[in-house]
């Protein structure tokens, strides 16, 4: 792809941050709906967003100054080192292997674009706590199991912050469906957030999960490791 030049590059930053002006926002939805180019870029930048956004949620930081460089890199955790190579990854568009998909992309899609592996590897991701959203997450890694289960498809469905909510037992009216679906697959998997069942048990919550999910990891640590072995990403 051809390096954008520098004055619409400082514009897509603008609009992906909601900043742009009426007028200017107006005429950059025109070039949007004309230029491939510059739509890709549009997504590409929203998606390093919401990445930054996910890869530091609930963490503060220090307020005191540090030494130096060297002083930070010894004493930064792994997770923000790799959270901030796949920033930057994906900010310069170097080779990055997974998919960001929306929800209303089809299993057929899916596939396809998950054609060039040995099985298709789908994760399916939610952050919120919304009844309506957690079905369609049920609804389809079932699809995706009946369909595709003969192709070898690999399913994980990974829940953080408000996601948390049905994976615990506490919480959770889909206890049932969730152990079926572990107990009747060996190619499904459910992941609960370690990084927020330590957060909620420190606030005095229940933090207990289903039987079957898997609770030994933070999301993001997670979803940074599947995505870079090139698994199809899908938030729900």
């Amino acid at each position: 792809m051809k390096k954008m030049d520098f004055r619409t590059e400082r514009i897509l930053h603008a609009y992906v941050d909601n900043e742009l002006e009426p007028q200017a926002k107006s005429h950059l939805l025109i070039q949007l709906e004309n230029d491939e180019r510059i739509r890709a870029r549009a997504c590409e930048l929203q998606r390093t967003k919401e990445w930054i956004k996910f890869s530091f949620e609930g963490e503060a930081a220090q307020t005191r100054s540090l030494p130096g460089i060297q002083w930070r890199l010894r004493h930064t955790s792994p997770f923000y080192i790799a959270a901030s190579l796949v920033i930057v990854l994906i900010a310069f568009g170097a080779g990055w292997s997974g998919h960001s998909l929306t929800e209303n992309v089809t299993p057929q899609g899916l596939v396809l674009d998950t054609a060039n592996t040995a099985a298709p590897h789908v994760i399916l991701h939610i952050s919120d706590s919304d009844e309506t959203r957690f079905n369609k997450v049920l609804e389809r890694t079932d699809q995706l199991l009946r369909q595709y289960g003969s192709n070898g498809v690999q399913v994980e469905v990974v829940a953080n912050a408000g996601g948390l909510d049905f994976m615990r037992t506490a919480s959770s009216k889909h206890i049932d469906s969730i152990r079926r679906m572990i107990a009747e697959h060996d190619n499904v998997r459910f992941i609960a957030c370690s990084r927020g069942l330590s957060k909620l048990r420190k606030l005095g919550l229940n933090a207990t999960v289903i039987d079957g999910v898997d609770a030994h990891e933070p999301a993001a640590d997670h979803l940074i490791e599947r995505l870079t072995e090139g698994w199809t990403y899908i938030r729900i």
